[in-house]
């Protein structure tokens, strides 16, 4: 309980950007989908691929953050909990 509302913000931070990622690699898809006649547009193109690539690699990270902060969450309570028994038993 004492580390809670900083687990709290983590969690809904790991959680906003795990929304914004998914958002723009939507947005990405849309704009890959289109033809592109310029050399300029095909080398954009060709940008968008990459930079949609590495937000799905962001994305993955993004959730083993998450299921890395609910192990330390889990943890946290546990270590909270013998805390407060020796607290307790004093």
């Amino acid at each position: 309980m004492m580390f809670q509302a900083t687990l709290d913000s983590v969690a809904f931070q790991l959680s906003d950007a795990k929304d914004t990622t998914r958002f723009a690699i939507g947005q990405l898809a849309q704009i890959s989908g289109l033809t592109w006649r310029s050399e300029a547009g095909r080398a954009f193109a060709a940008q968008v691929v990459e930079l949609s690539g590495r937000l799905q690699v962001l994305a993955g990270v993004l959730v083993d953050a998450e299921a890395y902060l609910a192990v330390a969450t889990n943890e946290i309570h546990a270590l909270e909990a013998r805390i407060n028994e020796q607290r307790m038993a004093s």
